[in-house]
């Protein structure tokens, strides 16, 4: 399976036009190819990937249809000016296999829903090096920092661990000042590209407290989606705190024995006194310790679901579950090899942002896979951690020809020993 994947990103980047124009050495086929490959291998920078070009040169041309490379800096330059948009089609060709292999229909909630958590994440800093793109921090010892923010968005579900990335976009200088500026301009590019790939879904947008506004509830509702967003302050708990207070709240309450789940909720709340065509359903959650009587979570969101006895639960799992892309995503690409915060390489135009896409894309592949391959997760089963699969599979790699990466997982899946002469 992974190897079809891998395949089939290749067979992409033979589509994406070369800005340096038809004298350029090297192939942009090739450089997009090292790249990804880089981080599909987990390698920690690009520095130690090209150094291991050469013993590793056969099994990159078999597997990733890998052909010569340029050295580091002219493989950053060969990408740098390459135009993010070029990728945004890759994603949805990748979630193809996903449909065709019958698991993403069974990912949907509350009957036709397909949940997608979106949220902003930094993947670059530095108090050198900038580019136009860069948003800027004032410190307090008069220095600036330079830094890159991207927004993801990812089909979650409240009960599976695996997640799929379905996009990304830069968050850039131009976007503002401020951090809800910043995500809600960068949502304004990426909601409707998520809508228009995926628009034959019923799509669920779960998000934070930031995106509780009249203008983003309106992008969604114009785009024939659905939202579930957390929320912290404003009008609506002034009116949901007046129902309270009459006791005019509907309650459902279940428990699990070890802890209760009280929701408490209403529909057609107004959102607040400069949108007040905007009606909202409202939901308050709170779980409880059982033996101890403490509040252990508590959460409220709305949503423009009616909100019945029925789906409440459901609508609070999927609330909750929008820390998946926290968990799940954000954090596995941060603190579990990826190393989405190491800095592969800045450039003076898209270079930064070009190298998270690939890492997304390369984060998509495996995910894929883990949904689906076997040898997948027989490896990763026996290696126990997921640290412990990538550098094992950099170990045969670099050591033992192989026709794929499902060979080398089924290698690893043996626990067998390389049987070398030995060493004199």
């Amino acid at each position: 399976m992974i190897d079809k994947l891998i395949k089939q990103v290749g067979e992409y980047f033979t589509k994406i036009k070369d800005p340096r124009g038809s004298n350029a050495h090297y192939k942009l086929v090739d450089c997009l190819k090292g790249a990804f490959a880089m981080f599909s291998l987990k390698d920690p920078s690009l520095l130690v990937f090209r150094k291991n070009y050469e013993q590793r040169q056969s099994n990159l041309q078999r597997i990733y249809g890998l052909g010569d490379i340029p050295q580091d800096t002219a493989l950053r330059e060969a990408i740098d000016g390459v135009s993010p948009d070029s990728f945004n089609w890759l994603f949805p060709k990748l979630i193809e296999t996903v449909k065709a292999e019958g698991i993403w229909e069974s990912r949907k909630v509350l009957g036709d829903y397909m949940t997608v958590s979106v949220d902003g994440t930094g993947h670059y800093c530095s108090g050198k090096k900038s580019c136009q793109h860069c948003m800027i921090k004032n410190l307090k010892n008069g220095k600036q920092q330079f830094y890159h923010q991207k927004l993801a968005a990812v089909q979650m579900h409240p009960e599976v661990k695996t997640v799929f990335p379905l996009g990304t976009e830069a968050i850039i200088r131009q976007d503002g000042a401020s951090k809800n500026d910043c995500e809600h301009n960068a949502a304004k590019r990426l909601l409707p590209r998520i809508s228009s790939h995926f628009g034959t879904d019923s799509i669920l947008y779960v998000m934070d407290a930031l995106y509780a506004t009249g203008p983003m509830i309106k992008l969604i509702k114009s785009l024939k989606a659905s939202f579930l967003i957390g929320i912290k302050e404003g009008y609506v708990l002034i009116q949901a705190d007046h129902l309270t207070a009459k006791n005019q709240l509907q309650k459902a309450v279940w428990s699990d024995g070890k802890t209760k789940g009280i929701a408490k909720f209403t529909n057609g709340l107004i959102l607040n006194g400069k949108h007040q065509d905007i009606l909202v359903n409202y939901v308050a959650f709170e779980q409880i310790d059982i033996a101890t009587g403490k509040v252990v979570y508590s959460n409220s969101w709305i949503t423009d679901i009616e909100i019945t006895c029925g789906n409440v639960r459901q609508l609070v799992k999927m609330g909750r579950s929008r820390w998946k892309i926290e968990n799940e995503t954000f954090n596995t690409l941060k603190n579990q090899g990826y190393q989405l915060e190491h800095n592969y390489g800045h450039g003076k135009e898209y270079l930064a942002t070009n190298f998270a896409i690939l890492m997304f894309i390369a984060f998509l592949v495996e995910q894929i896979a883990q949904a689906l391959c076997h040898d997948f997760l027989t490896a990763w089963q026996f290696c126990k951690s997921k640290k412990q699969l990538w550098e094992k599979v950099r170990q045969v790699f670099d050591l033992l020809p192989a026709k794929s990466i499902n060979a080398i997982y089924r290698f690893i899946a043996k626990g067998r020993q390389i049987d070398y002469p030995l060493l004199e």
